[in-house]
């Protein structure tokens, strides 16, 4: 299954890597992200989690909304976004080029009994996801905890997670997470 976004990020991920003149196995050795889990991410066939987003970043000694910028430079105080609808697979940034932003916006929509990612997830800083349409399940370390429209949770990024949609119908969710640097 390819995952659609209103970016490409794998092709963002692959251009940078081969700009650097890094291969599959170098920029995995520099990541600890493995070089079968980089050339799936490229071709768009898995979703990266956010700790595997913060790690490839690092490699690259870059910032993790760079990946989800158009190319552009920062554009200051404040950015907007106009709303695009997309398919039942789908990651879209909302604040890429926000100036010195510690806060990374982004729109899910998963399609009926989607994982988000097939890994756990766990980076540091904090995590809130609203519900904006269908049912979001959370798994948070032990916990599965849904969320239908209009709920919301917030949770420490250093625990185990992952999203999901148990629901038979395609599901939305704002997910804000905060944006720093693997130690």
């Amino acid at each position: 299954m390819e995952i659609k976004t209103a970016f490409n990020l794998g092709d963002k991920i692959k251009d940078l890597r081969e700009r650097r003149n890094l291969s599959l196995r170098d920029l995995s050795k520099k990541s600890g992200v493995s070089a079968n889990a980089l050339s799936l991410i490229e071709r768009n066939k898995t979703s990266p989690t956010v700790s595997t987003l913060m790690a490839i970043a690092d490699a690259f000694n870059t910032k993790i909304h760079d990946f989800f910028s158009e190319g552009e430079e920062e554009k200051g105080d404040y950015v907007v976004y106009k709303c695009s609808q997309s398919g039942p697979h789908d990651i879209q940034p909302l604040a890429a080029n926000l100036k010195a932003q510690n806060l990374n916006p982004v729109m899910l929509r998963l399609a009926p009994r989607e994982k988000f990612a097939k890994e756990i997830c766990v980076h540091p800083g904090d995590e809130f996801v609203y519900c904006l349409s269908g049912s979001i399940e959370c798994e948070i370390g032990e916990e599965r905890i849904q969320l239908d429209a209009g709920d919301a949770i917030t949770y420490k990024g250093g625990i185990p997670h992952r999203i999901n949609n148990p629901s038979e119908c395609i599901s939305s969710a704002l997910v804000v997470f905060e944006v720093g640097r693997l130690s």
